[in-house]
């Protein structure tokens, strides 16, 4: 058996589930590869509207989602998940200062800036659904 990678990251209850939504399939690829490496279950979506219907049909534990995206933008979805479940949601963004009050008005979001540390990413999932702890 061949390892090509070693999690620096242990889950250390059952796998968890994140949903990524951007419309930039680089970042989606970049990611989600990232945080599989991690051992996370990750599903992904193109546009806000997909976003909420995969988020319907999976049991998601977070949210990551950029805010413009074509099809309903990372406020709205937030908004929406924000009306039915109170999962964390994580934005990553380049654009926040155009968004800020409207984040401000929903609880339980974080705002990383694009371009963000990976690092800093697990660091937020881990704060909001503890999830993984660093293999010392």
């Amino acid at each position: 058996m061949i390892v090509l990678f070693r999690a620096r990251y242990q889950v250390t209850e059952l796998r968890r589930t994140v949903l990524l939504v951007d419309n930039d399939d680089g970042f989606l690829r970049a990611v989600t590869t990232r945080l599989e490496h991690e051992g996370f279950r990750v599903l992904t979506a193109t546009t806000g509207a997909q976003a909420l219907g995969v988020y319907r049909d999976g049991n998601v534990d977070a949210i990551i989602t950029d805010l413009n995206m074509p099809s309903g933008d990372g406020v709205t979805l937030a908004k929406s998940i924000r009306a039915v479940g109170d999962e964390p949601i994580v934005v990553v963004t380049g654009f926040e200062a155009v968004f800020q009050t409207e984040l401000l008005d929903i609880l339980g979001v974080e705002v990383l800036q694009k371009p963000f540390e990976f690092e800093r990413l697990l660091e937020v999932l881990n704060s909001e659904i503890g999830i993984a702890s660093r293999d010392l």
